[in-house]
């Protein structure tokens, strides 16, 4: 007896690959750097204003159901400022960590290359 594999697993296998997230797990360390510091960039402009660009949260169909939802959200806005902050310092302590792992990286393959020059031909079988 065989099953069917599910379609919905099947299209969200697909999504996912799409989305990118086969090559956000093969990432370099510069690749991850960027995006860190790209990150931490828009939390510092979040941080700055009352409405975020782009927020999904206010998003809905109707206009009142809007303008409740914006009414909410700049009432409840200040605390969420310091997120925003924190989220931006936490960002710009991972691009550094990120930084350091490139230095180090870097200095992993100088070495290797320096041992590899310097270690002798190995003998081949007769």
């Amino acid at each position: 007896m065989t099953t069917e594999p599910d379609p919905a697993v099947e299209e969200l296998v697909r999504q996912l690959y799409w989305q990118g997230g086969a090559q956000q797990a093969g990432q370099g360390s510069v690749e991850a750097r960027d995006r860190l510091l790209e990150f931490a960039g828009q939390m510092r402009v979040d941080q700055q204003m009352t409405i975020p660009y782009g927020e999904p949260t206010l998003a809905s169909r109707t206009r009142a159901r809007r303008r409740l939802k914006f009414a909410i959200f700049r009432f409840l806005r200040p605390v969420s400022w310091r997120y925003d902050r924190l989220l931006g310092d936490l960002a710009d302590l991972t691009a550094r960590l990120a930084e350091e792992l490139i230095a180090a990286e870097t200095e992993i393959t100088r070495l290797r290359e320096r041992i590899e020059a310097s270690a002798p031909e190995a003998e081949e079988p007769r």
